[in-house]
């Protein structure tokens, strides 16, 4: 074995251990579980499939050759001979890995230590999350709605969503799109006050929160994204699973939740446009070659380990140190551009694209861009600290709009892991963004007016 391979199962060991540790003290799945896992297919398996994927069966996927930008195998493999990156790339690479992750641990923990109050919607009276929730329907409708009207049908607005996802076609009004992401947390918020309510009330919101889940649905199958199809499914059924009781219900809802997480990682990039036709290949490929599929999903979402080396490679020389600029940047960039002249420097993104396309930019490469090693360190510590207060907020959190920010989070943020550019994840997160920062300031409001009374 490679040093590499070594050091790679050497982490997996021990963060199998930090999670059997801390599962016995917690007893239920955290934040932190979802980056462990996260952790081992980006940085950790891939080096494994690197080594012994090449002239096997495994190495063309499930579907056979099929052309990427840099060959006809998966496409892991042929962007890793393409490089050719020296090794000593990414051994230093995962050495900063193992820093990162220990110093990610020093972050959860003392964000463990921090008095966070577990969410309790029960503070939240059904009037007010009535309330806010016909506010984020009506705004997201609205968006949708004005973001629409540009094209010349309903299918236009469906079948032109993969083209404008890949640069291919352009759209007016796309700021218009990313507030329409509210329709998500508009839903959640209707179905927890439809399940406080009784008699007609809880038809009505039912029937709102039903109207906001198929505005959600259109804006989401726009996007065409595979990531929010499968939080746009999964977010309701996980948050119902983290609230059953019956551990035989848990066992087989969990399995049902898994299948589907297979089936939509298991879509092509493309296969928006022509998912009728799609999903009897993408059954037929699970049902004939299950572990080859399993081997391409994890050859796709492997980017990180080849990405974070690469990212040794070009800083500081041709990419200077950035010293966290993007984090502000992303945040000004996010504000609406009213003269139609782009100003502001370019994201950290934008660079590494032009070196490496095609490749998002993961946490560890966000920090060495940010300030080398000590940028590592510090990008992870503070996002442990983040996980840790995430954690404490909505782990134990009490009800279903609870539990299902819990399960929605979950989903965007270890996810910062392979997607950490600032201006990229606050564009996908938006509307969870908003809407959970509303729900925050509704409940201090509502707390503050218990108090006066």
């Amino acid at each position: 074995m490679t040093p590499v391979l070594i050091l790679s199962a050497a982490l997996m060991t021990a963060m199998v251990a930090v999670e059997i540790i801390h599962f016995r003290l917690v007893r239920r799945i955290t934040f932190l579980t979802a980056v462990h896992i996260l952790i081992a297919i980006g940085y950790c398996l891939p080096p494994f499939l690197v080594t012994l994927l090449p002239d096997t069966p495994w190495q063309y996927g499930p579907h056979g050759p099929l052309y990427n930008p840099w060959g006809m195998r998966l496409y892991l493999l042929d962007l890793a001979d393409h490089l050719r990156l020296p090794s000593g790339a990414y051994m230093t690479a995962f050495i900063l890995l193992i820093g990162g992750y220990v110093a990610l641990l020093f972050g959860y923990l003392c964000g463990t230590r921090l008095p966070i109050r577990p969410f309790d919607q029960t503070c939240l009276p059904v009037s007010y999350l009535a309330a806010l929730g016909l506010v984020l329907l009506g705004l997201a409708g609205t968006a949708l709605g004005l973001y629409g009207s540009q094209f010349g049908s309903v299918s236009d607005f469906y079948l032109t969503g993969p083209g404008i996802r890949s640069g291919e076609v352009s759209a007016k009004w796309g700021a218009l799109q990313i507030l329409a992401q509210i329709a998500l947390p508009a839903f959640l918020v209707l179905t927890a006050a439809a399940v406080r309510s009784t008699g007609t009330i809880r038809w009505l919101l039912g029937l709102l929160a039903a109207v906001a889940w198929a505005v959600a649905f259109a804006r989401m199958w726009h996007a065409s994204g595979r990531l929010e199809l499968g939080s746009f499914l999964l977010i309701p059924l996980i948050a119902t699973v983290f609230m059953l009781k019956s551990k035989k219900w848990v066992v087989l809802a969990a399995a049902a939740i898994g299948l589907l997480a297979l089936l939509i990682a298991s879509a092509p990039h493309h296969s928006f446009s022509h998912l009728h036709l799609a999903i009897p290949k993408i059954l037929n490929s699970l049902a004939s070659n299950l572990l080859g599929t399993v081997i391409s999903i994890l050859a796709e979402f492997g980017f990180p380990h080849i990405a974070s080396a690469h990212t040794l490679t070009v800083v500081p020389d041709p990419i200077s140190f950035r010293y966290f600029i993007d984090i502000p940047l992303g945040l000004l960039y996010m504000l609406p551009n009213l003269t139609g002249v782009e100003t502001l420097p370019p994201m950290v993104l934008s660079l590494a694209a032009r070196l490496l396309p095609w490749i998002p930019v993961d946490l560890l490469s966000l920090g060495y861009f940010s300030l080398g090693t000590l940028g590592v360190l510090i990008i992870f510590a503070a996002f442990g600290a983040v996980l840790a207060l995430f954690d404490g907020w909505l782990s134990e959190s009490a009800g279903w709009l609870g539990q299902a920010l819990r399960a929605a989070w979950l989903f965007y943020l270890p996810f910062r892991l392979f997607y950490a550019d600032p201006y990229a994840a606050l564009q996908s997160g938006f509307g969870l963004i908003a809407g959970t920062v509303l729900i925050m300031a509704l409940a201090l409001w509502a707390a503050w007016r218990q108090r006066g009374a």
